[in-house]
C-alpha cells in the first residue's frame, strides 16, 4: 500500500496555506480549534507554536485582533511569515521566530539589558496546538519529534509561559490529546489558571473521542462539557462541523 502524498498547500476560500516546509501539515483538529475558538472580541491573539499560520489565519478572518505568533523551528517560521504576507489580513498578523519562554520572559524586545513587567506583551486570548505528546515513540525525524512531542517544550513550561503573557482577563484555548488533559489541569491550577469549557472531538458517533478543546480563563467557574462530531460518515462532516468549516473550506461533503 502507498501512503497518500499531501498536498504542498492547503486551500481555503480566502486565503492558501502552503505547507511544504512544515514538519506538522494542517490537520482537520487544528482546523477545529481556529474554526471554534471565541475570538470575536479579541483585541491581541497570541499563537504559540504557529507551524504553517492555520490558527492564526483563521482567527484572523473572523476577528479584528492584531494577531502575534510564535514559532521556533525556522523552516515552519518562514513559511508562516509567507502565508501571512500573503494573506488578506498581513498588517495584523505578525510572526516572531523565537522559544515562547524566551518570548515570555523578554518580550518583543530582546536586546533590552533588564526585563521589566511594562515589557512584556499581554493577550486577551491565547491560542495553542502544542506538541503534545508524552512517553509515546517520537518520529525519526528531528523537526516532527519537535512539532509533535512536547520533550523539548515540557507542559509545565508551556503554562508558565501562558501565565505570563495573559492578561488578568484573557482566555486560553488549547488542543491536545485525552491522555494530557488531566496533567494539563493540574499545571493550570498551579498557575490559577481553572478550565471553563471542555470539548471532547470524535471523528463519529461510532468513534471514541480522541482530542479535547479546553477554553481557560483566572476565574473560576462551573465547566461546560460538550461533545463534537467531526463526520456523521467520512467523508460526509455532519451539519455541525460543516456550519463551522464553511466559511474556510472550499469543498465539503455534509451528512443528508
Amino acid at each position: 500500500m502507498t501512503r497518500r502524498k499531501r498536498n504542498s498547500y492547503f486551500q481555503c476560500k480566502r486565503f492558501t496555506i502552503e505547507q511544504g516546509d512544515c514538519a506538522m501539515k494542517v490537520t482537520t483538529d487544528a482546523s477545529l480549534l481556529g474554526a471554534y475558538a471565541d475570538v470575536q472580541q479579541a483585541q491581541r491573539i497570541l499563537d504559540i507554536g504557529a507551524g504553517t499560520g492555520l490558527l492564526s489565519l483563521f482567527v484572523a478572518q473572523r476577528s479584528t485582533a492584531q494577531i502575534d505568533a510564535v514559532e521556533l523551528d525556522s523552516q515552519a517560521a518562514e513559511q508562516a511569515r509567507k502565508n501571512f504576507a500573503n494573506s488578506p489580513w498581513s498588517e495584523r498578523l505578525n510572526l516572531i521566530e523565537m522559544d515562547i519562554r524566551d518570548y515570555a520572559m523578554l518580550g518583543p524586545q530582546q536586546h533590552l539589558q533588564q526585563h521589566s513587567d511594562q515589557n512584556r506583551p499581554q493577550y486577551d486570548c491565547i491560542i495553542t496546538n502544542p506538541p503534545f505528546f508524552t512517553g509515546s515513540t517520537q518520529n525519526p525525524c528531528d523537526r516532527s519529534a519537535l512539532a509533535r512531542h512536547n520533550t523539548h517544550l515540557p507542559l509545565s513550561d508551556l503554562m508558565k509561559s501562558i501565565d505570563q503573557l495573559l492578561s488578568a482577563d484573557g482566555v486560553v484555548w488549547i488542543l491536545l490529546p485525552l491522555a494530557e488533559s488531566d496533567a494539563i489541569i493540574k499545571l493550570a491550577e498551579s498557575f490559577s489558571l481553572y478550565p471553563q469549557q471542555r470539548m471532547l472531538v470524535r471523528n463519529s458517533s461510532q468513534h471514541p473521542a480522541h482530542r479535547e478543546i479546553m477554553r481557560l480563563s483566572r476565574h473560576q467557574a462551573e465547566v461546560e462539557q460538550s461533545i463534537f462530531t467531526l463526520y456523521k460518515e467520512h467523508p460526509f462532516h455532519t451539519k455541525a462541523a460543516a456550519a463551522l468549516f464553511e466559511p474556510y473550506y472550499t469543498r465539503m461533503k455534509v451528512e443528508a
